[in-house]
């Protein structure tokens, strides 16, 4: 979580946020972390800030499974972590396929931690998919004083391999993806 001047970033794991973090401070928006036992992924359970303009994002669920999943591949998986216990495979599709047996729907139950419940929202739920609109959209919104020549220069950050894990799905594996994940495909418009 970054706590800015008029408003809070709530970091929902792989939806950009170490980029929306960089960015954020890269644009000398006076801002400080916020974590709970050292977590960076704070919900609204544990905001300090409910009263500021809340904003996060959110990604179409095909694609954070892949970014997940190359993520671990590339950085190590979290031992500490249910999923990864449970799911952890060098093999994409089985580790997708081991996510919707044990843990279906999983991501969208999760986002609800983050932006809330379909009828009682944060003020703003950006889209990876346009991250850097959304995010100069989010901070405009709240009022933050800001550069906004200098988001739109920053390069990536926190990338995975996908060159070394590349991450395919078969069409049976990406509809059953869509169909577990159905919640957050609705809610967000995602098709």
């Amino acid at each position: 979580m970054l706590i800015l001047p008029k408003s809070c970033f709530l970091h929902v794991p792989k939806t950009g946020g170490s980029w929306v973090k960089k960015a954020i401070r890269a644009t000398g928006i006076t801002c400080r972390n916020y974590t709970v036992s050292n977590n960076p992924h704070i919900g609204l359970e544990d905001c300090p800030c409910l009263e500021k303009f809340k904003f996060a994002f959110v990604r179409h669920p095909v694609n954070l499974y892949r970014s997940y999943w190359q993520f671990k591949m590339t950085y190590g998986w979290d031992l500490e972590n249910q999923l990864d216990q449970a799911c952890r495979s060098d093999n994409f599709q089985l580790f997708v396929r081991q996510v919707l047996d044990k843990f279906p729907g999983i991501y969208s139950s999760s986002l609800i931690e983050f932006v809330g419940s379909a009828d009682n929202e944060i003020e703003f739920i950006g889209k990876y998919e346009h991250l850097i609109e959304d995010l100069i959209t989010a901070l405009e919104t709240a009022g933050e004083d800001f550069n906004e020549q200098l988001i739109r220069t920053l390069p990536p950050h926190n990338v995975s391999n996908k060159a070394r894990y590349p991450a395919a799905y078969t069409t049976q594996l990406e509809a059953e993806v869509k169909k577990a994940e159905h919640i957050a495909m609705d809610r967000f418009n995602y098709q």
